[in-house]
């Protein structure tokens, strides 16, 4: 069987370019990065509503361990003119790295004349070196440098219904979160579980639901698993209470990236910021600004997504 070449060219008609690859395998080329990747076109229908069906292109290799594609990439021609385009997710391949794979897919979306807008979820995480364990890259990228992974792609995070950009809010919180002090962050959480010992089960917690950013309370009914995460938190910190928590994961990540990689686990599953008993309180600020960041970062139903306009 012969597979086609492609090279993509500016002003390409979506509409013709679907009329002649679907169901079709072929390999896209782009001479100037010297990258060449096979895929696949097929329409997608949806077995809830018709105006749901896309056609998608997706990669013939499998991405890195637990992804399917290299890359997979949403046509809703429902839409006006095939306006808006989603990358539904983006791998490293054996030959090439992500940030190349990210910049191949940009050019070539680019290269159709509809097309006006791309939007992706950020998922980004890297492997640690000689370890099974993964971190969130843009996590740790914007807690360091203050610059999520698609934003030197020139994505930014966005509101999905009013296209509202957050970007600037979502960065505000990361400078905050990373300028904590360690040794801060370790008095607050000592505090923390000297009330939680006294008070047990008869502490209660104030949360954040990160879905809609609803704050409620509730009793602390699960005592070991809070006791353990702080715990935790301040064991690993404790070597480093000299340092700002930016500095911190800096070197967690130099020296014991699979430390990082379940640092981020614990604390993007902590939803809990204030203790209470009758009038007595604690507050832990570091956690209430984390959970706010992680919210944005994360990109909750509530808020949004990366979008990319193409000029």
């Amino acid at each position: 069987m012969n597979i086609e070449y492609i090279i993509p060219k500016k002003k390409t008609n979506i509409h013709d370019f679907i009329k002649k690859y679907k169901n079709k395998i072929f390999i896209i080329k782009n001479d100037k990065m010297k990258m060449e990747i096979e895929v696949k076109l097929k329409k997608i229908k949806s077995a809830i509503n018709s105006k749901l069906d896309f056609y998608s292109i997706t990669t013939t290799e499998k991405g890195s361990v637990g992804v399917e594609y290299i890359f997979a990439i949403a046509f809703l021609y429902k839409t006006p003119s095939y306006e808006n385009v989603f990358i539904k997710n983006i791998s490293k391949s054996e030959k090439y790295s992500g940030s190349n794979i990210v910049k191949f897919v940009i050019d070539f979306l680019s290269s159709f004349k509809q097309v006006k807008k791309i939007y992706l979820h950020d998922g980004t995480d890297v492997s640690c070196k000689n370890s099974d364990d993964r971190f969130d890259l843009s996590m740790y990228k914007l807690l360091t440098s203050y610059y999520g992974f698609y934003q030197k792609f020139g994505f930014r995070l966005i509101v999905q219904n009013s296209e509202e950009d957050i970007t600037k809010i979502m960065v505000s919180l990361a400078k905050k979160v990373s300028k904590y002090k360690i040794k801060d962050i370790l008095e607050n959480f000592r505090e923390i579980i000297r009330f939680v010992e006294k008070y047990k089960n008869k502490t209660k917690i104030k949360c954040i639901e990160k879905y809609d950013k609803t704050i409620y309370e509730k009793p602390l009914d699960n005592l070991k698993d809070l006791m353990y995460n702080i715990g935790y938190l301040c064991f690993i910190m404790i070597p480093y209470k000299n340092y700002i928590f930016r500095k911190f994961i800096e070197k967690m990540n130099i020296k014991k990236c699979f430390i990082l990689s379940h640092l981020f686990e614990i604390l993007s599953n902590i939803d809990y910021f204030e203790f209470s008993y009758n009038k007595e309180k604690i507050i832990s600020k570091f956690l209430l600004d984390y959970i706010n960041f992680s919210i944005y970062r994360n990109n909750y139903q509530w808020k949004g997504i990366f979008m990319k306009k193409i000029e």
